[in-house]
């Protein structure tokens, strides 16, 4: 399948709708556009000592008051801000970690990838997931509102100014705590999508991410054009009888990519269930093999990539395991 007949795929799937509104991410996003201050200069303690470290979670409202929500759907109450009610993992213990920012899929919450994100950061890493304001279960039309997709990289990109700069400020509880050098973004389904839309497309690159995570996700439709030859590491986990967003578009999304990237095909595997709190035949293949991808390009620890190859060769018939 060609990249046009997966775009046209995926469109057809979700809920018929072609999403070719301009995305209001304000164009691609390097550290340079930011005027963010630089972290405390403290210690970065190695990520695999002391596992699993304990961590605090909090929930945060962060503001964007130069973006409305426009919603697409007949329920949905239009607002002149975007609202992102952000669940927040910070490891406990001194100097900057790396930020993992994470982006549920249609329908989804934060709340039901509570085992993959404690994983995170009990590994270490700092995790900030977001409830969207329309694709998300608080909000009753989110099926219809799927095309707000075209919104989600930019509130990903504003959730990254807002914790970098809190990062960067003087006695707030994050200062020095997140490395502004050290930044992924992972997402399932729509969620994978949105972390697409960060990665290649013109309308909402974000250039500070340095590797990133898609589940059960394709290449969706924005109104710029996508940069495939950016060179950016990518690990694609993508369930082998997924109904939702069918196997071969996961694929044709991972075999456009420059990469590095990695495939892994969990054999048998829907949509949704491997990733979520489910109980699965891979829940643990899904959780050491994203934790190594994070070890190897976000924590400086280059063996990690052999962790990956490990644990699809331990899961026997449940995955196999391609690269470019």
């Amino acid at each position: 399948m060609g990249h046009r007949e997966l775009v046209r795929g995926v469109g057809s799937l979700l809920a018929g709708m072609v999403l070719t509104a301009s995305c209001t991410a304000g164009g691609a996003v390097t550290n340079e556009d930011r005027s963010v201050p630089s972290p405390a200069d403290l210690p970065s303690p190695s990520l695999t000592e002391g596992r699993p470290r304990s961590f605090t979670t909090t929930t945060v409202t962060f503001v964007d008051p130069t973006r409305p929500t426009e919603p697409i759907g007949t329920v949905s109450t239009p607002s002149r801000d975007r609202r992102l009610v952000t669940d927040l993992r910070v490891p406990v213990g001194a100097g900057p970690a790396p930020l993992i920012m994470f982006s549920h899929g249609l329908g989804g919450s934060p709340a039901k990838f509570t085992e993959l994100l404690n994983q995170w950061a009990e590994a270490g890493y700092v995790v900030a997931a977001p409830r969207f304001p329309l694709t998300s279960d608080t909000n009753p039309d989110h099926r219809t509102d799927a095309g707000d997709i075209v919104n989600q990289p930019g509130d990903i990109s504003f959730i990254i100014d807002e914790l970098l700069a809190q990062s960067a400020t003087e006695g707030n509880p994050l200062t020095g705590r997140i490395n502004p050098e050290q930044i992924g973004a992972a997402g399932m389904s729509l969620g994978g999508g949105t972390t697409y839309g960060l990665l290649y497309n013109d309308c909402c690159i974000d250039e500070r991410i340095d590797a990133a995570i898609v589940m059960g996700g394709a290449v969706l439709v924005f109104s710029g054009a996508n940069d495939y030859e950016r060179e950016l590491p990518l690990l694609v986990l993508h369930g082998d009888a997924d109904t939702a967003l069918p196997y071969e578009l996961g694929r044709d999304a991972w075999s456009v990519a420059a990469g590095p990237a990695w495939l892994i095909t969990l054999v048998g595997g829907s949509h949704s269930p491997p990733f979520e709190d489910a109980v699965t035949p891979w829940d643990s293949l899904v959780e050491d093999t994203t934790t190594a991808f994070w070890d190897a390009h976000l924590g400086g620890d280059p063996l990690a990539l052999g962790r990956v190859e490990t644990s699809v060769t331990d899961a026997g018939p449940l995955a196999s395991l391609e690269r470019r």
